[in-house]
């Protein structure tokens, strides 16, 4: 018999565990209310991306509490750890106690790839990102630099809290200072493509997706409250993108228009490869996680081109994202583990945020047409990716909460 005082508190535990490694509120919900069940505790749930609010026991005599959380980390190898841990503690095999001492020990335990290697991978995935945007491999080599150093000032940056809120902020001016600035020292470098591209870890098209899954699924609160902390992230990035710019116009003269030499079609898909490796180090997914990652990143990828060919350039990712989900179901199925495990990686290559980065630049220059043009389509591709994981999700069920 679990003792529900022992078993609240780890419900309570195991949902600030999974909400800090990046569930989206509706699996999140779906999740803690089959481990309440389970366990054989009533309970209400509701989250949003800063608080968890949960009441157990029967209506006459409920007990409320309320969890402060902050916005998660990407920690693919911990949630699936923390997942197959409230699989353990569900099925009785440990207690609930048991269970709140290994997921202390969990949250405890170090990263799985050293800081030295993320940093790394930042610079890669930067790189792969301007081979997908067309750039030449001038612009190739000059976003995975700035990507690299972008990715020891976000280790610098992220030993103190305050100094983490600028990080977009500081992290844009800089990419867009160096682009400008080299820019005058070669016709073959593209400043717009480089700065996409080294931002690419910074830009909150992730956050932007979860947002509209959230909206779609009926999340109203969580769903509003995740957008509008995506629209301020793509504003400080925009402020820092202009500043960096008018820096750069008063240091050089920056007036040659670039025209890139995009590279072959081979080279497209060694990005794809350095896409996912990298992705999946920086989300910290384990080591027997990354044949489906990559298997992951290489259907969403052939997908969208196809989606592209068949739709358009919005509407195509459709395609790319139901094939995704697919693959990250079927993982769920197979593996038993959460799907997010395969999506969040491999969702780099698919997700809107330069859209809107460049719809907010617009629109800062007073070019209001093309940035609301812009800005509608960023919401338009998001919009098609949650419907193709959503569609994923209704032809194969991934059998999971998470």
């Amino acid at each position: 018999m679990i003792d529900d005082q022992a078993g609240i508190g780890f419900v309570l535990a195991l949902g600030r565990a999974l909400h800090r490694y990046g569930t989206p509120a509706h699996r999140l919900e779906e999740g803690l209310r089959r481990v309440c069940d389970k366990l054989g505790i009533v309970a209400e749930v509701f989250t949003t991306p800063t608080a968890i609010i949960m009441s157990f026991g029967a209506p006459t005599e409920l007990k409320t509490r309320m969890l402060r959380v902050e916005g998660g980390e990407l920690d693919m190898g911990k949630l699936a750890q923390v997942d197959a841990l409230a699989d353990d503690v569900i099925e009785h095999e440990i207690t609930p106690d048991e269970g709140m001492r290994r997921l202390e020990a969990i949250i405890a335990g170090p990263p799985l790839y050293e800081h030295g290697l993320s940093t790394l991978c930042h610079g890669i995935v930067a790189a792969t990102l301007a081979v997908f945007l067309g750039g030449s491999r001038h612009d190739v080599a000059l976003a995975g630099a700035i990507g690299l150093i972008i990715g020891l000032l976000a280790q610098a940056l992220q030993r103190s809290t305050d100094q983490a809120r600028v990080l977009e902020l500081v992290g844009a001016a800089f990419a867009s200072f160096t682009a400008d600035f080299f820019s005058t020292q070669t016709t073959h470098i593209s400043p717009t493509i480089v700065s996409l591209a080294a931002l690419i870890v910074l830009l909150p098209g992730l956050s932007l997706t979860v947002a509209m899954t959230e909206l779609a699924t009926r999340n109203l609160i969580a769903g509003t409250a995740r957008l509008m902390s995506a629209l301020i992230v793509l504003f400080m990035l925009v402020i820092g993108t202009w500043l960096g710019e008018r820096i750069a116009h008063a240091v050089v003269k920056v007036d040659h228009i670039a025209w890139p030499v995009p590279l072959p079609e081979w080279a497209h898909w060694i990005a794809v490869v350095g896409s996912a490796l990298g992705s999946a180090v920086l989300v910290q997914a384990e080591k027997k996680q990354l044949g489906w990652i990559l298997a992951g990143c290489i259907v969403g990828y052939v997908g969208t081109r196809l989606g592209t060919i068949w739709l358009d350039s919005q509407l195509g990712v459709i395609v790319g994202a139901f094939a995704l989900g697919v693959l990250a179901n079927v993982y769920a199925r197979k593996l038993d583990r959460p799907a997010q495990v395969v999506t969040v990686p491999a969702m780099l290559m698919l997700v809107p945020g330069g859209m809107g980065l460049r719809g907010m630049s617009s629109l800062l220059d007073r070019n209001t047409l093309s940035g609301v043009d812009t800005l509608f389509a960023m919401f338009l591709t998001a919009t098609a990716i949650v419907a193709g994981l959503l569609i994923a999700t209704a032809v194969v069920s991934p059998r999971r909460s998470l």
